[in-house]
């Protein structure tokens, strides 16, 4: 694709970000469904799976230990495995959406890899987009939790 068009392609989904249009704000996660309207909603089922992952590891659980205890209890994954990865488990407990709030701009797309954005600037927030699973401060411990783990790993 030519730099002329990339960079229209992404001056565009720029455009939808701010103005709260942007579909890519509705892309469901495990927990949610779309309604017939086309908003997301609670899929009551999982969203008690993803208050239990939350809950487990403020409480000091570790991944596989939450993976394991999925496994007991007969949980499937998102992707119908009976064992739940820890990748799996790590991308919900950092996921905004459980908060009912969309980061978009996130990633983009170059020479057809994905990459993350490292420029916040460059990132939209759309707060209150959608129904909460969990509390804001349930995740922000969550992330604070996340943030010790991985210093004492790297000491």
């Amino acid at each position: 694709m030519d730099t002329i068009r990339s960079d229209r392609i992404k001056a565009g989904l720029q455009k939808s970000f701010r103005s709260g249009k942007s579909a890519k704000a509705s892309i469901i996660c495990y927990g949610y469904r779309v309604n017939s309207k086309g908003k997301l909603q609670i899929n009551p089922a999982e969203a008690t799976h993803v208050r239990y992952i939350f809950e487990r590891f403020a409480a000091g659980d570790s991944l596989g230990k939450i993976s394991d205890a999925l496994f007991l209890k007969d949980i499937p994954s998102p992707s119908g495995k009976e064992v739940w990865s820890k990748e799996t488990i790590s991308k919900i407990l950092k996921n905004e959406k459980y908060i009912g709030d969309v980061v978009l701009g996130k990633t983009q797309t170059n020479d057809g890899l994905q990459i993350k954005v490292v420029d916040p600037d460059s990132q939209i927030l759309m707060e209150r987009h959608h129904p909460a699973i969990i509390s804001k401060e349930l995740f922000e411990s969550v992330q604070h939790e996340r943030k010790q783990r991985s210093s004492s790993r790297v000491r």
